[in-house]
């Protein structure tokens, strides 16, 4: 793991942009299951038609109170961010140019130091809650957790919006929606960012969302390196479509792994 480390460290040393892609298998140390490819993934115990828009607007409590919490138990008092998430804020808070675009709504990239001028929650942020209607005001200024009772939703009630009274939903992108639904997912940011990147490295994702896509795209027209940083190799949902795209795999945990990076990056 040593070698991989020194390895990795000389090839990114010179490069200026880098775009760091993490997804929930980085987070798996801090104890947040990954949502595939383990059988105690959230991906094996809810379908994805509830995790859309159009099933929250149709069930709203059954979506509050049997998917959203049964699926999103995320109590920052229990979980907190691990050795990959504070190496990770080691190297990129040394290197202007480079860029942490996370797939994960944990929130434990900002909680181990991330500011915002490098760091891109593309899929949202749990705790944070934004009203369905477009025409409110805290459809773009989200309300914090504070604005959200369990209990209350376990009892039958769903929330409202304190300004308008419409339903209040989870500020992240469900499936049924588009990265540019929302400012807050900062979509043509990232999608700069893999174009002008050096270098993308995939942090623990599987390839499975329309992001990791997006930048596998983008990585194989623009001709930067793409490195795979994970514990299984590079193997996409869909083989045949990136049979020719280049990524170097380098295999280990996460949470091991970028702490040795750091090291040697700074």
């Amino acid at each position: 793991m040593s070698d991989a480390a020194d390895s990795l460290a000389a090839e990114l040393r010179p490069l200026g942009r880098v775009v760091w892609l993490t997804g929930a298998g980085l987070s798996v140390a801090s104890g947040i299951p990954p949502y595939r490819k383990s059988s105690a993934a959230v991906w094996s115990r809810f379908v994805t038609e509830w995790g859309t828009q159009k099933r929250l607007m149709a069930e709203p409590l059954a979506w509050w109170r049997d998917f959203w919490l049964e699926s999103h138990d995320l109590d920052p008092r229990k979980v907190h961010p691990n050795p990959g998430h504070e190496a990770l804020t080691r190297i990129v808070a040394a290197r202007p140019r480079h860029l942490v675009v996370t797939q994960n709504v944990d929130g434990l990239h900002r909680r181990a130091g991330l500011v915002d001028s490098h760091l891109i929650e593309i899929h949202g942020r749990h705790g944070l809650y934004r009203c369905t209607d477009g025409g409110c005001r805290h459809f773009a200024e989200p309300l914090g957790p504070e604005a959200v009772d369990d209990d209350a939703i376990r009892a039958g009630v769903v929330p409202r919006c304190p300004a308008c009274g419409e339903l209040l939903r989870p500020l992240v992108l469900l499936f049924d929606e588009r990265y540019d639904s929302h400012p807050f997912f900062r979509a043509r940011d990232a999608f700069a960012a893999f174009g002008e990147a050096d270098a993308i490295v995939f942090v623990g994702t599987s390839f499975s969302v329309g992001v990791t896509e997006l930048a596998l795209e983008t990585g194989q027209r623009t001709g930067a390196r793409m490195i795979n940083l994970n514990v299984d190799g590079f193997a996409p949902d869909q083989p045949w479509l990136w049979r020719r795209v280049r990524v170097h795999d380098v295999l280990g945990p996460a949470e091991e792994l970028l702490p040795r990076l750091a090291d040697r990056l700074t």
